[in-house]
């Protein structure tokens, strides 16, 4: 049984939990037997997963096109133990009870994250966030810490744990956060947040999700951020207007069928190849002429702004004094308990050679 390891985003350390976390919880139990698939933490739900003779679900989410055909033609290959979030559920056409919480919540019944000395404010954006904006620079002045979201996974999760507040872009810190009950704020930093994903995740412990969006660090943040509403990696059509968003403005998603016309009209235009191959290109530019400013002095950097720079330092300060959200202890109870249980099941059903649960629609 092969556990699926997400490979193009660069290290993001969400993606990376599948490299250790399931062994820690069940060693001995994994081997590179291509025949069966494990699919576990991630937004991995959909067509690009690779062939395999039985495919088991544990926990994955939807969120960024359309889930494989197949879960509805082909139920016997699909044995499902559960997944995200509610609205995963609704995509799949699953029983509403699949839908227990992220896996990753299971990092807090490891013994080697107990008893972590709670120490400062940490931010930690999108693993693609890093590559645009000031916002190391912006923590600095703000005594708050700035994590790299594509370091060492196991360390990420530590620091996450011992911190005594989390600013988080990055969803898996947030939920990471919410394991070991450390208070955590959501921003969002531009339009490629995927509503869908977190809403999904935060329903299955009972909570709204209602990002703060920050304005650009600088001109190319900005530009991108205009040019991602016609981008493939563009996960929220609504999106607020650059006044909104001066004004401390925070997205609610209170309309699940909206959520849900959203994630198939995402869906429908990353298969568009024209505007996919154009997404990627503008990206590379992007990415090419942000790495310049951000290798230069702030002063003089490609695309700074000093007006830019100071308004998103002011936005974030603003942001740093918040309390931050926490799920309450019951729903956080109940979410561990669904997840232990949905383990335990999956552990006896493969000590005992049984096929587990199939699609159930």
């Amino acid at each position: 049984m092969k556990i699926y390891l997400l490979g193009a985003v660069q290290g993001n350390f969400g993606d990376e939990l599948n490299r250790w976390l399931w062994h820690a919880l069940l060693p001995g139990m994994w081997d590179e037997d291509g025949d069966t698939l494990f699919v576990g933490i991630g937004t991995i739900l959909d067509c690009k997963l690779p062939a395999a003779r039985t495919v088991i679900v544990f926990g994955t989410g939807a969120g960024y096109t359309a889930p494989p055909a197949d879960i509805a033609t082909n139920p016997v290959r699909w044995r499902i133990y559960g997944v995200r979030g509610p609205l995963t559920a609704r995509a799949l056409a699953l029983e509403p009870r699949l839908a227990i919480t992220d896996p990753a919540i299971l990092l807090a019944t490891l013994a080697e994250f107990r008893g972590l000395r709670r120490r400062g404010v940490i931010f930690v954006p999108h693993w693609k966030s890093v590559r645009y904006g000031y916002w190391e620079r912006i923590c600095a002045s703000l005594g708050i810490e700035f994590i790299d979201p594509c370091g060492d996974s196991k360390g990420l999760v530590q620091r996450i744990a011992s911190a005594e507040k989390v600013i988080a872009e990055s969803m898996h810190a947030a939920i990471i956060a919410d394991a070991f009950r450390v208070p955590w704020i959501p921003i969002a930093l531009s339009r490629e947040i995927s509503p869908f994903k977190w809403v999904d995740w935060a329903a299955s412990l009972d909570m709204p999700y209602r990002p703060v969006c920050l304005p650009p660090s600088n001109r190319i943040e900005s530009l991108r951020n205009t040019l991602l509403q016609w981008s493939v990696h563009a996960n929220t059509m609504d999106y607020p207007a650059p006044t909104a968003v001066a004004q401390g403005h925070r997205m609610q998603f209170a309309s699940v069928d909206a959520l849900m016309a959203d994630f198939e009209l995402i869906g429908s235009r990353i298969n568009q190849a024209w505007r996919w191959h154009a997404s990627v290109g503008l990206e590379v530019l992007l990415k090419r002429l942000a790495g310049l400013g951000l290798k230069a002095p702030p002063r003089v950097g490609l695309g700074h702004s000093e007006r830019l720079l100071q308004t998103a330092t002011e936005h974030l300060a603003r942001v740093q004094a918040n309390a931050g959200s926490l799920s309450t202890d019951g729903a956080h109870a109940r979410a561990l308990e669904r997840a232990m249980t949905r383990l335990e099941d999956f552990a006896r059903d493969r000590r005992r050679g049984t096929p587990g649960p199939g699609h159930q629609r």
